[in-house]
């Protein structure tokens, strides 16, 4: 039997296959990476696809099934008798044979390749008290029998970490990045690429290497200039239809040889594709045309501003170490035409991180209008609609902003950034994940446990090669909240040094330039400032006159981690402490607390350590002394898309 392996956030991912209907599997091998979710309900077929996100295109990834997401109560509705969620027997053969017929549908247009599809199924249970959700179930379907065969159970399934699959793309792949430097006529490039990718694909099928003059214009008019994200390759500039084999032999090196070496959870860009124009058109038709221009014949034929619709190409692909050359060209190709044959005009191509994603996305938002707005390229409240769409599509929440643009990456910092790093190989300690995990989450108080929401590292003393010992805890309690941000997806920077914390309250006039490089304390007040500074997010302080009433605000705090789920930084006269939950008896007020202690300065990965000493774990109210004030910052998380 098959292992199916599959992304584990689309299990795991509270808002992934939570909504009843039908999604796309897509993936390679028999790896699941992503799903999209059909839009059933679409009065234009064409729609589907043109707000469909685009991620890198890649020879080796396609759909590999279907999953459907089914409420028990609609199972109810028809009579159907309910067992365990997590029995595959819950699925009747009606329900079986309904999903079949709709992966037969999808594939009708498009030929069968693979020598079985994926049938899986979420069940959702909702009640007014709870949501109760079944793990996936997991059944194959055979290519050759759409029409007859009964689906298999699937019982041989492993979860994988997104990381985990991160790192099996980079033995595989090389994320490329393929651009314009300037905007350029829409249909200039769409035709190159066009009749380009038409002569390429007649040639391959008549197996002939005789192309007639028009053909090699078309091919040559088309160049690209690579650069490798390493000091070692010199960049290269060549044509679509080079015949050159030292050419090839480098290429092929630069593409497939070249592993970069990264502790990084995210699949890096390890390169560019600048695309360059040999333009053969009259000189005084050539205002709209701002892309390099590498050569230039003047002719009498046809007018180029027939086209007014200008471009910027902005895509990624994902490059096989085991495709050649040639076709490795061809994928890029077919990225930039995928881009500029969208029915968005006038667009802007963002690239996004999304937490829970092993590679980027692509999404085409609408620009700004210039004449009203010269500052922004991208307005947010401009394209509500389209964020939103793309949020149903991803099962992304509607309370989060995961497609804002201040949030997409810049993909030119990133390759500086990407650069620099190969200079400086700073050691970074791994760093541990949700450590409470390894907590009792037993109410010892009769009363409720509210905990931080989401995924978060736990930063403490002495950690990164950098001493701050005696002085360090507020700032390594912020690390761990941005640390949080990063991955709730509501931030791309980097989780700040202490240096760059204490040049942020430079910068906006809060502390004198004395303060730099000092080993002077910070509290709520001054993490406050930099989140907001950093990354937008606003704080709340809640002010505790002395440590004796920190039990009165019990309720308040336990508001906090139903609604924003965010740590929350401990800061005031004395001791910086990150705090991760409460337990809270709301008949009693009797409180205990969940606390993370930045002051730990043993060996990161000694969990037992942490545990039994009590770095991470459960504190009485008389932790907090009733001679000292305290200050509580309380990140706030924006509440819509």
């Amino acid at each position: 039997m098959t292992i199916i392996q599959y992304n584990n956030n689309l299990e795991d991912c509270d808002p992934l296959l939570n909504e009843s209907g039908y999604y796309f599997l897509y993936g390679f091998n028999n790896t699941i990476i992503y799903s999209i979710k059909y839009q059933q309900h679409e009065e234009q077929p064409e729609q589907q696809e043109k707000y469909q996100p685009i991620f890198p295109t890649c020879s080796q990834f396609s759909m590999i099934g279907i999953h459907k997401t089914l409420n028990i109560q609609d199972l109810q509705k028809k009579g159907e008798t309910i067992g365990k969620l997590n029995d595959h027997k819950i699925l009747t053969y009606e329900i079986l044979k309904e999903s079949i017929g709709f992966l037969k549908k999808q594939l009708y247009s498009s030929p069968t390749t693979r020598p079985f599809y994926i049938l899986s199924f979420t069940i959702i249970n909702e009640t007014d008290e709870m949501v109760e959700k079944s793990p996936i179930l997991f059944f194959q379907v055979l290519s050759k029998d759409l029409d007859t065969t009964i689906p298999i159970d699937i019982n041989e399934t492993k979860k994988v970490e997104t990381s985990l699959i991160t790192e099996e793309l980079k033995k595989s792949f090389s994320l490329v990045y393929i651009k314009t430097i300037k905007p350029c006529s829409l249909n200039i490039v769409s035709n190159l690429l066009k009749n380009n990718n038409n002569n390429n694909n007649n040639n391959n099928n008549n197996n002939n290497n005789n192309n007639n003059n028009n053909n090699n214009n078309n091919n040559n008019n088309i160049y690209y200039r690579y650069e490798c994200f390493s000091d070692s390759f010199s960049p290269i500039i060549f044509s679509t239809n080079s015949n050159n084999g030292i050419l090839e032999n480098k290429l092929n090196h630069y593409i497939k040889d070249y592993i970069k070496s990264t502790n990084n959870n995210y699949l890096e860009i390890s390169s560019t594709f600048e695309i360059l124009f040999k333009i053969t058109k009259p000189i005084d038709s050539l205002d709209s045309i701002t892309a390099p221009i590498l050569s230039l014949n003047l002719n009498d034929d046809d007018d180029v501003n027939n086209d007014n619709d200008s471009v910027e190409i902005s895509t990624l692909c994902l490059l096989s170490k085991n495709d050649s050359v040639r076709e490795c060209l061809n994928i890029i190709k077919q990225s930039i035409l995928q881009q500029v044959n969208n029915k968005i005009k006038n667009y802007k191509a963002l690239h996004f991180q999304l937490p829970f994603l092993p590679l980027p996305i692509t999404i085409l938002f609408k620009k700004a209008n210039e004449k009203e707005n010269n500052s922004i390229q991208v307005n947010d409240n401009d394209n509500y609609e389209i964020r939103k769409k793309y949020h149903s599509l991803l099962g992304l929440p509607l309370n989060r902003p995961f497609l804002k643009s201040n949030l997409s990456l810049n993909l030119n910092k990133l390759k500086q950034s990407q650069k620099q790093q190969t200079h400086h190989h700073h050691h970074h300690h791994h760093h541990i994940k949700n450590i409470h995990n390894n907590i009792s989450m037993e109410s010892k108080t009769n009363g409720n446990i509210y905990l931080v929401d989401g995924s978060y590292d736990y930063y403490h003393y002495q950690q990164d090669n950098f001493d701050d010992n005696g002085w360090g805890c507020a700032y390594r309690s912020m690390q761990t909240i941005c640390s949080w941000l990063k991955y709730q997806g509501l931030t791309i920077g980097s989780i700040p040094t202490h240096y760059e914390i204490q040049k942020t309250l430079v910068d906006i006039q809060d502390k004198e330039a004395s303060f730099l490089k000092s080993k002077q304390w910070i509290g709520a007040f001054e993490i406050t400032l930099c989140l907001d500074h950093l990354f937008g997010i606003e704080s709340k302080i809640l002010n505790i006159t002395t440590g004796s009433d920190i039990i009165y605000k019990s309720r308040e705090i336990a508001k906090h981690f139903q609604t924003n789920g965010s740590p929350i930084m401990i800061g005031g006269g004395v001791l910086a402490y990150t705090l991760l939950g409460i337990d809270f008896n709301e008949s009693t007020g009797e409180t205990r607390y969940l606390i993370l202690d930045p002051h730990y300065t043993g060996a990161t990965d000694n969990i037992k350590l942490i545990k039994d000493k009590g770095w991470c774990g459960w504190k009485g109210p008389d932790l907090f002394r009733k001679d000292a004030f305290y200050n509580l910052c309380m990140p706030q998380i924006p509440n819509d898309l």
